[in-house]
């Protein structure tokens, strides 16, 4: 009975451990927080919301901004105020590889009734202009702001290239030995000028947007668009160039309206809102 009993004991010990081994193991609580809390969750892939981005420092979500679009190039228009108050009559290159030569620069005519020089009315016509222009969002560069300089054509025109002037504005006055001879004219380069072959056309299309403008002032007479291939600041140009006339300082009558802001106001806003209208055009 003794030896029965142990064997019995042993017996039960024996299946009492079996019976642990078969119990289900459960996931240990450190196992479950070590599970993505992605794991499980369906993703709406229909969202149109902005992405977001974990801060690193601070853990909070943050949204993209979206990339702001591209700013517009800057339309920039190169005003060059003709002539100064010394001439220089040195001689330089009608043109590149050029064999005929004119006068660097000339001091320009003079105001038969004002005694005004043709170098101070460009100038004032020039800073009038200048501010109208900037009223438009639009960027000046100026070739001269005072009339003690020595700046020859083509150094006026090298200016405009270096800033890749999307417009060369060249302000001048006419002169002429008939004092009757009077009117606003736009002086562009001509078609058969081999200097120009790349700035003709849109040279062209900037004089008729002035020319059709300015025509609508009933003050000024308008003699329309002339073309000239012997001009060394149209020559040496590489952007789109045109020359302003603004009439004749030897007609008494214009003469006296050139230095009259009721008449040259006017007159250069119609050339502004021209250029406006160029820059629109151009998109």
């Amino acid at each position: 009975m003794k030896y029965i009993r142990i064997v019995s004991i042993i017996i039960i010990a024996v299946f009492s451990m079996v019976g642990c081994t078969k119990e289900t193991v459960k996931t240990s609580p450190k196992k479950e927080a070590e599970q993505s809390p992605q794991e499980g969750r369906k993703v709406d892939e229909t969202n149109s919301s902005p992405p977001v981005q974990n801060n690193e420092t601070t853990g909070q979500q943050v949204k993209e901004e979206p990339t702001p679009a591209p700013e517009k190039p800057k339309f920039i228009v190169c005003i060059d105020p003709g002539h100064q108050r010394k001439a220089n009559l040195e001689l330089e290159p009608i043109g590149p590889g050029a064999t005929t030569q004119k006068y660097k620069v000339t001091d320009g005519t003079t105001g038969v009734v004002t005694k005004k020089r043709e170098y101070e009315l460009n100038l004032e016509a020039s800073f009038l202009l200048k501010e109208m222009l900037e009223a438009k969002g639009i960027e000046v560069v100026m070739t001269r702001t005072t009339h003690d300089v020595n700046i020859s054509n083509k150094e006026r025109a090298a200016i405009a290239n270096e800033h890749h002037a999307n417009l060369f504005l060249r302000i001048h006055a006419d002169g002429s030995e008939n004092e009757a001879q009077k009117g606003f004219a736009v002086l562009t380069p001509s078609k058969e000028n081999t200097f120009t072959n790349n700035i003709y056309q849109e040279s062209l299309t900037a004089s008729e947007f002035i020319v059709n403008k300015v025509k609508e002032n009933s003050n000024v007479q308008v003699n329309g668009i002339k073309f000239r291939d012997d001009l060394s600041g149209f020559n040496w140009a590489e952007v789109p160039g045109v020359l302003l006339e603004l009439g004749f300082m030897s007609n008494p009558e214009e003469d006296k309206k050139l230095s009259d802001e009721n008449y040259l106001r006017p007159l250069l806003q119609s050339v502004a809102d021209s250029v406006e209208s160029y820059r629109v055009s151009k998109g």
